[in-house]
């Protein structure tokens, strides 16, 4: 599927193509997102960034005109809710009856979405489903829609970054019991297990948000956007150093967070100062994350966090894996989202691939999506 992710520092768009084995790569393009147009997940200026997106289509020559996109953003409400079992056609109805406990503004004002996630049996025999409810206002979706249509391109799906991410690395989550298995279980048994749920975390780390993802079994459990991202290290070393946003920029790349005895060619002690800065907002970082996940487990019983996936561009920052291992005691790994997907090396730049690769899992994961 043709996916186009828009990033606040860059525009991505990819082609996989599916085949017997997994997935091929077709196509991809990237370009950087024109200054201030693109922020926390909104379009601020459709019309620069549609020319840009023009360009960058026209030098890649994808010819395919249906994309799917992705929303993020504060304004997107995620949220797991029970609902009684019922058919498919009956669950958005059933859905719209309880958004208003959920959904911040007026629903008439809003586009709203459901998916079931899973059914159980509760104790009593009632039979019962967890439904997921995605709300974002008409206001943050208008301008993706009004860039796509002035660069000639037809939304296919509006898909949830999030959603995106879990499926960018689905060869590195838990996969569900299957259902052999989990009917070879005592029904008594079980209920009297203390059975904890295995939840990962997928950090997207971008230029302007922090998008954490909680999944169980491959299911989307709990989102966040953290309004804290790459360049906020960027121009908090800047300001600091009195030095340009891009003179900033290079110098977050050779910081490793981890302070060596070994200088570096910008100078030890400019280096040592923007450490001191970077750990600063990753502290910040850190304590939202830190709410969140004491918030999902106070929520949801027995939840054990067993691994943190890392990706965007935050991703490059030296020893940011140690640091999150250290921060929050959990094992923390810089996912591959090209793991599986085959590259023809004579097509593609795979040097170039290789650089960018934890900035394309949202990209990736959308054009993993099959309908």
């Amino acid at each position: 599927m043709f996916a186009i992710d828009f990033g606040a520092r860059s525009i991505k768009v990819l082609k996989l193509n599916k085949v017997s084995d997994g997935y091929e790569l077709d196509s991809f393009g990237t370009t950087m997102s024109p200054e201030g147009a693109i922020a926390n997940g909104e379009i601020l200026n459709p019309i620069v960034v549609a020319d840009a997106l023009s360009d960058l289509l026209s030098k890649i020559r994808i010819k395919d005109n249906r994309a799917i996109i992705a929303i993020t953003g504060q304004k997107l409400i995620i949220r797991e809710i029970i609902l009684p079992q019922m058919e498919e056609k009956e669950i958005l109805p059933g859905v719209l009856w309880e958004a208003p406990k959920y959904v911040p503004y007026n629903l008439d004002e809003a586009v709203i979405d459901a998916e079931q996630i899973e059914e159980f049996v509760e104790k009593d025999g009632n039979l019962m489903m967890k439904v997921l409810l995605v709300a974002v206002p008409k206001t943050v979706i208008q301008p993706y829609m009004d860039v796509l249509k002035k660069a000639r391109i037809i939304p296919k799906i509006v898909d949830i970054s999030s959603a995106a991410n879990i499926r960018a690395f689905d060869l590195y989550l838990n996969k569900e019991e299957s259902k052999e298995k989990e009917k070879e279980k005592d029904k008594e048994t079980k209920e009297k297990e203390n059975v904890e749920s295995i939840t990962e975390v997928i950090l997207s780390m971008g230029a302007s948000t922090t998008i954490l993802t909680l999944a169980e079994k491959g299911n989307l459990k709990f989102a966040r956007d953290i309004l804290i991202g790459g360049n906020d290290i960027t121009k908090a070393i800047a300001k600091s150093l009195n030095i340009t946003f891009n003179e900033a920029e290079k110098l977050k790349r050779e910081i490793k967070l981890i302070t060596t005895s070994e200088g570096t060619e910008t100078g030890e002690e400019k280096v040592n100062e923007g450490e001191r800065i970077m750990l600063k907002i990753l502290d910040q970082l850190a304590k939202e994350v830190r709410k969140s996940l004491n918030y999902y487990k106070t929520q949801n019983q027995q939840v054990k966090y067993s691994k943190i996936i890392l990706c965007g561009g935050g991703a490059n920052i030296v020893g940011i894996e140690e640091f999150l291992t250290n921060e929050f005691e959990i094992s923390t790994k810089v996912g591959d989202p090209l793991k599986g997907i085959s590259i023809e090396e004579g097509e593609f730049d795979l040097k170039r691939l290789k650089k960018i690769k934890s900035t394309l899992a949202t990209v990736i994961g959308l054009a993993k999506r099959e309908r």
